[in-house]
């Protein structure tokens, strides 16, 4: 769009058109791409429209400045976004018109909705604008209208999810920095000067900058990052961690044949999505929060032979309905005499509640490739009018569905306390064990003690319970890779993000195994339980990059020597005092964490910078903290606009010392 326009898009499409016999032109292709050629003039319809209201408030507009910035504003867009842009300001302009139209077109989620690599395409033009006369801080200032747009576009939607804490309609994404041709580091002016506006402009929602580090990120980036953390309440940014990402990606082209169109001599240049899901750029239309599963049932259900734990109570007729067998007969537990038995119970399990989210989401895939065409955005994702068809019925080159893996930590952890417990120290019977689940553990509190503080966890670099960690991961995920949507060929993948689920689930699901009791919160996406991660911030990162897959013993992985079961990316928070960063010393030891968590950690990190006492007196006083941004889960929301159960899980969260 930058560098052809939205003209020579046009022209594309008309080609393709063209070349259709004329009983194509009358039927689905033909009707596909003449809704994409008219698509394909809103921009400059709508730009012009623009340029008219921008020629009359500048011919009334007495400040001279203002009147000079209106008139450059009507003249280009004359031009952009239908003609190439030449300038940076006329990339910016032409940018946000063209996301506008697509937000316009579409609903969350959809690669439609982020930028990609900002700093990459928009580079030449800031060079070349630079060059030219453009003075930075003017640069700086076009960046920052940009940022305000993209807030103020959803204003409507601040309130969407209330007590779940989504305060933001749509996640606008945008990755800076990262890995280029042959691991060349793509670090440029523009990339500081965009993480300047990010610290300029903070406190703000939106847009989410996701910054990519790899082996050969400068010292001089790391500095920046690790200044802007420290200075922080919250997360500036997301972090991505190109190797472990890439890695999940070549995994990816393996598993659905197409390496074609993901290898490596073009994978470095994916993207993230929404939060830190990460696809390829142009071509590549996979959805991300698709599917959120729910990996804790399949413990119950293996407690249980496939029945509620509970009987489920409706809360508005006050009835409790019979029980009702919802997962397979896998066998009664109480008469399993090893370890490898409950195993087996809970694979079966495992396999029934993917195999039932992924003909739930069948629904939803029909009735959007029935009903719901993008034609505008179809324009601009490749494969679509090549092949005549939208992308919502499975036009674009690349497109994947997501199943994303939600009570991750407290199903490792619950799986470890059975193993433990009932198996290896026979600290009492099966019978036992599921009693006291369905009393809430009351009646049980020293076998209680023995699941929270004896039992082993995940998260603490135990190369035992890390295995365990390891296989859970691998069987659920291989599990996702078997199946494709009917209706239009999309192939399933797996990831972990957990959205608000680990809260909206915990009163849903009784106590679990591992301790937790009813309402207690879950874990948050490839985050260890609360409280569990007892040996340090490394530990954590480290136990998180094993079950991923860590590396592989003869050097040959999916990328380099790294492997990575999750190609979506796998969401991982750290919550850290603001105190421990203070001071030079730390800065540096941070730094060497960050450099650590390249070789040994996760594919995504969120680094949230808490004052636990700030955030208790902002509960009480939240009149005077309506600026504070907190880390969720892969996004920021503003503290005071959460509901008070998710305030309260991030105020408990283990905040590591270095």
């Amino acid at each position: 769009m930058l560098t052809q326009g939205w003209k020579g898009i046009y022209a594309e499409i008309e080609r393709h058109y063209n070349a259709l016999s004329e009983v194509e032109k009358k039927g689905s292709k033909g009707a596909q791409l003449r809704a994409m050629l008219t698509s394909a003039t809103l921009p400059r319809d709508l730009a012009a429209r623009y340029s008219n209201v921008c020629a009359d408030l500048a011919s009334k507009e007495s400040d001279a400045t203002r009147q000079w910035e209106l008139q450059q504003l009507a003249e280009m867009l004359t031009r952009i976004p239908w003609e190439p842009a030449r300038t940076f300001w006329e990339a910016v302009e032409a940018l946000w018109l063209t996301h506008m139209l697509v937000m316009s077109d579409e609903n969350y989620p959809g690669p439609g909705v982020s930028f990609g690599r900002l700093d990459q395409y928009l580079n030449p033009f800031w060079e070349k604008s630079i060059k030219e006369g453009l003075d930075r801080e003017f640069g700086k200032e076009i960046l920052k209208c940009f940022w305000v747009h993209c807030n103020t576009a959803y204003d409507a939607m601040i309130r969407t999810g209330g007590n779940q804490g989504i305060t933001a309609g749509y996640g606008q994404l945008l990755n800076i920095s990262g890995m280029g041709a042959d691991g060349k580091d793509m670090t440029n002016d523009l990339t500081y000067a965009i993480l300047e506006v990010v610290d300029e402009m903070t406190p703000i929602l939106e847009p989410k900058p996701n910054v990519r580090l790899h082996r050969g990120t400068p010292d001089k980036l790391l500095d920046k990052v690790v200044d802007m953390i420290a200075s922080s309440q919250g997360a500036p940014f997301l972090l991505n961690f190109d190797e472990r990402s890439m890695a999940g990606m070549m995994l990816e082209a393996r598993r659905a044949g197409v390496e074609g169109l993901i290898n490596a001599g073009n994978v470095f240049d994916y993207a993230s999505v929404g939060c830190l899901e990460n696809t390829m750029v142009g071509n590549d239309r996979s959805g991300t929060v698709d599917n959120n599963l729910n990996l804790l049932k399949a413990v119950e259900l293996a407690l249980t032979a496939g029945y509620d734990l509970l009987p489920w109570t409706d809360p508005m007729t006050g009835k409790t309905e019979k029980p009702q067998r919802w997962g397979p007969d896998s066998g009664d537990p109480r008469t399993f005499k090893t370890w490898d038995e409950f195993w087996k119970a809970y694979q079966t399990q495992t396999q029934f509640i993917v195999k039932k989210s992924v003909e739930v989401y069948e629904k939803t895939e029909a009735i959007r490739a029935k009903y719901f065409p993008t034609p505008y955005l179809s324009c601009l994702v490749k494969g679509c009018a090549e092949s005549g068809r939208d992308v919502n019925q499975g036009g674009a080159e690349l497109e994947f569905v997501t199943v994303e893996g939600v009570t991750y930590g407290t199903t490792v952890d619950s799986l470890l306390a059975v193993k433990y417990l009932v198996y290896d120290r026979k600290e009492c019977s099966m019978d036992e064990l599921i009693a006291a689940l369905k009393d809430n553990w009351q009646g049980y509190e020293i076998l209680q003690a023995k699941a929270l503080n004896k039992a082993p966890k995940y998260g603490r670099d135990d190369d035992t319970a890390d295995a365990l960690a390891a296989e859970v991961m691998k069987f659920w995920s291989d599990e996702t890779w078997k199946y494709k949507t009917r209706s239009t060929g999309r192939q399933f993948r797996p990831g972990m993000l957990s959205w608000n689920y680990w809260i909206s689930y915990s009163d849903i699901l009784p106590a679990s195994p591992d301790g937790r009791t009813k309402g207690k919160f879950l874990s948050n996406a490839l985050c260890p339980s609360n409280g569990a991660d007892t040996n340090g911030p490394t530990a954590n990162a480290n136990s998180v990059g094993k079950v991923l897959g860590g590396k592989a013993k003869d050097g040959q992985g999916d990328w380099e020597e790294y492997l990575n079961v999750l190609p979506n990316g796998g969401s991982h928070t750290m919550t850290f005092n603001p105190s421990i960063l203070r001071d030079p010393e730390h800065k540096s030891k941070f730094k060497a964490f960050l450099r650590g968590y390249i070789e040994n950690g996760g594919s995504a990190l969120q680094i949230n910078m808490i004052d636990a006492d700030m955030l208790r007196d902002a509960q009480k006083h939240p009149e005077s903290y309506r600026h504070l941004l907190v880390r969720v889960t892969g996004y920021n929301a503003y503290f005071t606009a959460i509901g008070k159960e998710l305030q309260d899980e991030i105020i408990a969260r283990e905040s590591h010392q270095m």
